[in-house]
């Protein structure tokens, strides 16, 4: 009986190691699907207007991401220049705005 429980352990220890390794593949994947989504997004419409920035909220509805998503996937893009609009009669950050830069951001 104790050697079925020594195999069974094992057997339970080799399962838990694979589910966690799939686990993290496909969470880092499904990282890497968001910035390349959110980068090709903002790649696209910077090529049909160079100028123009957008919010978190016109990306979150376009993209269907939520706000973390969207920046979260912006700070692991090399990419992804963020902009802040300034409430004129305050001063303070009113909006943060998203924009594609073709030169890669240094870290």
């Amino acid at each position: 009986m104790e050697h079925w429980l020594r195999i069974g352990a094992s057997v339970a220890s080799i399962l838990t190691s694979i589910i966690a390794a799939g686990a993290s593949i496909l969470f880092w994947a499904n990282k890497r699907s968001r910035r390349t989504r959110l980068e090709n997004y903002l790649k696209a419409k910077k090529q049909k207007s160079p100028d123009e920035l957008f919010s978190a909220t016109r990306l979150m509805a376009d993209l269907g991401m939520t706000e973390a998503e969207i920046f979260a996937a912006s700070f692991a893009s090399r990419h992804i220049a963020r902009d802040v609009r300034r409430d004129l009669s305050t001063g303070f950050a009113a909006e943060v705005l998203f924009q594609y830069r073709d030169d890669p951001i240094s870290r």
